[in-house]
């Protein structure tokens, strides 16, 4: 009997048998297969890829600086340029503008120009009248002291016949240019007669009278000549 219970005893596990039962087992190691060397690259691959590598940053350094002389320079340029022509059209209205204007000022000036030219004629025309009627009024006034002198010789008032000579020379003068048309030598010798009239008054009437007389007569004819319509 107690050897029964010996061997029983000796059958059952102990604590650290038991607890080594417990324990999991440890996985076997697995075998880790060699590192296989990756085949080095070829000089001529590593040239390629260098010069791929450069022609990368070349593209990229050309793209920025495309991208920085468009927003730098390109795009404050062509903003420059629509303004410059924006005013340039602006400038080109105002130019039609002002030529519209100066062909219808052009047409007015040409307008008033004819109108001047025609004014101008008028004057001219009206100035010739005017010396004509001036010249014409002078010899009236010559043949009226004339016949004032006439009269006053007629009453033998010698000194009243010279009083109303006394700006007869004047007037003969002012009319020489318009009776030299007529008549040159008449313009030369009118003054001298007129004179001589005079000196001779206290020397003899008669004669003084008579010389008025035929001097009316030419102061006549050259009023005819001069100023008949």
């Amino acid at each position: 009997m107690n050897q029964i219970n010996a061997d029983n005893q000796s059958e059952q596990p102990t604590p650290e048998a038991q607890d080594a039962s417990q324990i999991p087992a440890q996985p076997e190691p697995v075998a880790v297969p060699a590192k296989v060397e990756k085949p080095q690259p070829s000089r001529l691959r590593r040239f390629f890829r260098q010069v791929l590598i450069w022609l990368v940053v070349i593209a990229a350094s050309f793209l920025a600086g495309v991208i920085t002389v468009h927003y730098v320079r390109y795009k404050p340029l062509s903003a420059a340029h629509t303004g410059t022509q924006t005013a340039l059209n602006q400038a080109n209205q105002e130019i039609d503008g002002l030529r519209a204007e100066s062909e219808r000022f052009n047409t007015v000036l040409q307008q008033a120009n004819a109108k001047i030219t025609a004014l101008e004629g008028e004057k001219k025309g009206m100035q010739a009248e005017l010396d004509t009627a001036t010249a014409h009024l002078e010899l009236l006034q010559v043949l009226v002291d004339v016949s004032n002198a006439r009269l006053a010789l007629f009453l033998n008032d010698v000194e009243g016949a010279k009083a109303a000579l006394v700006d007869t020379p004047q007037r003969l003068d002012n009319l020489l240019p318009r009776i030299a048309e007529f008549d040159a030598d008449l313009a030369q010798s009118t003054p001298q007669r007129l004179s001589l009239i005079v000196s001779g008054m206290n020397r003899d009437i008669e004669t003084a009278k008579i010389d008025l007389e035929l001097f009316t007569k030419d102061l006549l004819e050259i009023e005819g000549a001069l100023f008949s319509d």
